[in-house]
Parts: C-alpha cells; structure tokens; sequence
C-alpha cells in the first residue's frame, strides 16, 4: 500500500514530496532534523538499500533556516529556507528516495543562538505534537525499519536531540490503538516498525578523526563551519556500533548527494582535501546502534532488515 494512493498528510501538517511510486514490501523511514542530514550522515545506507529497490523515506523535521548560507548563493530564492528545500530534493534524486516528508517546524540554530527562541523553532514545540506527525508517517508508510539520532544528537545539534526523543516516542505509539485515535478514525491503521534504530558514528571512528584532526592542526573540539562542534564530547557521548552497513560502493553517488547540499559546503571540507583512497576508506562503512529489539551484544549486524525480510 503506498500513502500516496490511499492518505493525505497535509491535515497533521506534513508536505510531503513523492518522487518514485514504490510499493515494495521492505520500507526504511529515516528521521532527521534538517535537509543534508540524510546526505552527510547516511548517504550509503540510503543508496544502498534504495539500490536494492527498497521503499525509501525521509521525514524532514525543518527546512534549515537557521543554516549559515553565502549571500550569493540566495539569489532567485526567496530565504534560506526555500534554498535549502530545493537542494533538498535534488540530493533525494541522487539517493534514489521514493519520498521527502517536511514535518514544518523551523530550524532551531545551535545551543544558545536567537534562533533557539523563535516561536516556531523545532524545541519550541509541544513533543507530543511532533511524534504525532511522525506516527501519522509510521502507520502510513508502514516502515518495518525506522532510523533516527542518538540521545546526543550526533554532535548536540538541540534540534537532533529533539528528533531522538519525539521519534523514539513515535516507534512506541505507532502501534498503539488507543494512542492518537484522529488518526485512525481518518484511516491511519496502528503500525508497529519492528526495529528502532539509532545513528552512530562509533566511538573508535570519531577518535580517528580525533586523532587525524589534531595532526592537521586542527582543534577537534571546536569542529565545523562555526567552531560549535566538540568533537570530543561527541566521541565521548557516541552510542555504540551494533550494525556496519557496507556502503564502499556507494562512494561516488554519496559524493554527489551531498554536493546537492552546496550551500552548507557539500560535506565535510577537511576531509575531502585527504587522498581519496583515505577518503573511500572513511566513506565505506555506516554504523548505527540498534535499540529495538534490543542487540544481544554477539555478532555485529550487516543488515537493518529482520533476516528473511
């Protein structure tokens, strides 16, 4: 069953934009904050799965507002907002996704910018109002996998962190009869997901890049366009990797989405000014932490899917 053909989500506020009609069996919902989370964060794992004609769908809590953005490259554009949705779609077009679903809220800046205060922003609103936008998403999509940040965020992004905590709210009421009952009566069947998910880059990862930032010269703890990034922290606060999806040969095709992202630089600068064989070595395996079911601590997962799914 595809939303597209039975449901409309605009009434709890989502606009959501198809590209491909894609009915298949095996469905994986990312949610994420910001347009080029999708690209920088799991671009292979994306491909990968899209690739092998997976339903793909990306649920976009903020159009980016709050992103820093070169005059010049506004021009045609009416804000930052409307820039970024456009690169947006483009990168969704290179990932092979069959839908982009903007929850609506307004970006929230880092912690302790203006943008933390406007009445729109992401952390201003009620969590039960946007986990409800998300199972809406859940019970129509009908994702067996649903992917989302850690408890950190990634990198402490105040909007990360509030994604983390509606989604991880909405995986557990999508299934829930007597839990957003409007929905139901307006034809949003109860859907339990039946594994959650989390982001990571791992902990022995980001102590590499730690450690290779340190011999560039660099201040690992005042990472990013801004310096607002401690990376250190970051790998302190890292979930642990239960899940290493093989994405080497997606390298090329990941470049290029987030290329699509051209006014937030297209990726992470420093890194590709490394030898390419460096930077494929970097770009050849995403990690995520499962939650649910919870991992039994054995063998690393190669896949998100249940076996046999």
């Amino acid at each position: 069953m595809s939303v597209r053909d039975t449901h409309s989500l605009t009434a709890w506020g989502i606009d959501s934009r198809w590209l491909h009609h894609n009915d298949a069996e095996r469905r994986l919902l990312f949610v994420y904050a910001h347009p080029d989370d999708e690209s920088f964060g799991n671009a292979g794992t994306i491909l990968r799965y899209s690739s092998d004609g997976v339903a793909v769908h990306y649920a976009c809590a903020t159009r980016g507002e709050a992103g820093d953005v070169s005059p010049e490259l506004l021009a045609g554009y009416a804000d930052v907002g409307a820039l970024r949705t456009v690169e947006q779609m483009r990168a969704a077009e290179v990932l092979g996704l069959t839908g982009v679903h903007f929850l609506g809220h307004r970006d929230s800046g880092m912690p302790g910018s203006p943008d933390n205060q406007h009445p729109n922003a992401l952390i201003r609103q009620p969590p039960a109002l946007v986990a409800g936008q998300i199972v809406a998403l859940i019970r129509a999509i009908r994702p067996q996998v649903v992917v989302t940040f850690g408890p950190y965020g990634g990198y402490g992004h105040p909007d990360h962190v509030f994604c983390h905590h509606v989604t991880t709210a909405a995986f557990e009421a999508a299934g829930n009869p007597t839990l957003y009952p409007e929905q139901i009566a307006d034809g949003l069947a109860p859907w339990q997901p039946q594994r959650l998910y989390y982001s990571t880059f791992g902990t022995r990862f980001l102590s590499t890049v730690v450690f290779m930032m340190r011999l560039l010269g660099k201040d690992p703890s005042r990472f990013g366009r801004n310096g607002d990034v401690d990376l250190i922290r970051a790998a302190r606060e890292a979930t642990p990797a239960t899940t290493k999806i093989d994405t080497a040969a997606y390298f090329e095709q990941a470049i290029r989405a987030r290329e699509c992202h051209h006014s937030q630089g297209g990726g992470i600068g420093w890194i590709r000014r490394l030898p390419k064989p460096l930077q494929r070595r970097l770009n050849a395996v995403e990690r995520f932490t499962r939650v649910a079911p919870p991992w039994n601590g054995e063998v690393i997962e190669r896949d998100l899917f249940p076996p046999n799914h």
